[in-house]
């Protein structure tokens, strides 16, 4: 594919992160690489340069996209469970929106978490990053207002709550959770998983 002038340095930009999201979901990690993006999106290999000041950079703004998603994911089904059911049941949902985000885009889940290959610098990242447990604390916090183990700190059970989610997510992803019971469904898992929480001790 031959290189094309750039006119428009914002469109491109989007389009650099637009193309690195694509490569990431079909061919892995290892294949997202500047020349690889630009020859994507039809630039010279330099053009990625002029946007992102290295390949940890692009990454960046890439897995801040997906904490986006992640965090989009969380409110879309927690915002599908009805208000008269109470707070745990939309803490649950968020879990699972989140499981669902993860098992839907497992190369870009893989990438947000791997903080050696993304630059903190980055704005988007620095920005996006925490959003997923603020939103998860926030349903922690309602919980708690209703009577959820209301003398716990609020970050701390968030912080435990993720490590379930995110464990869940990642084992499962990988088939691990499979292969030690292979009978189990994953809505079996996460029902367990919230059932462990849901718990007055």
């Amino acid at each position: 594919m031959s290189a094309v002038a750039i006119q428009n340095p914002e469109s491109l930009r989007d389009r650099l992160v637009a193309a690195a999201l694509e490569i990431l979901a079909q061919e892995g990690i290892e294949a997202l690489t500047l020349r690889s993006v630009a020859r994507r999106v039809g630039v010279s290999h330099g053009a990625p340069a002029r946007h992102f000041r290295s390949l940890s950079d692009l990454r960046a703004e890439v897995a801040a996209v997906g904490h986006r998603m992640l965090l989009a994911a969380m409110k879309d089904a927690a915002g599908k469970i009805p208000s008269d059911d109470g707070p745990m049941p939309r803490l649950a949902a968020a879990g699972r929106g989140y499981i669902d985000s993860a098992l839907a885009n497992p190369g870009l889940f893989a990438l947000m978490f791997r903080p050696g290959d993304l630059d903190p610098e980055n704005v988007s990242l620095a920005r996006d990053a925490p959003a997923a447990f603020e939103g998860l604390l926030g349903h922690v916090r309602a919980a708690q207002a209703a009577g959820w183990k209301p003398t716990h700190d609020a970050r701390l059970l968030a912080g435990g709550l993720w490590t379930s989610v995110h464990g869940l997510a990642t084992l499962w992803s990988q088939g691990a959770l499979q292969k030690t019971n292979p009978m189990a469904s994953l809505e079996e898992a996460i029902a367990t998983t919230f059932e462990l929480t849901d718990r007055d001790r």
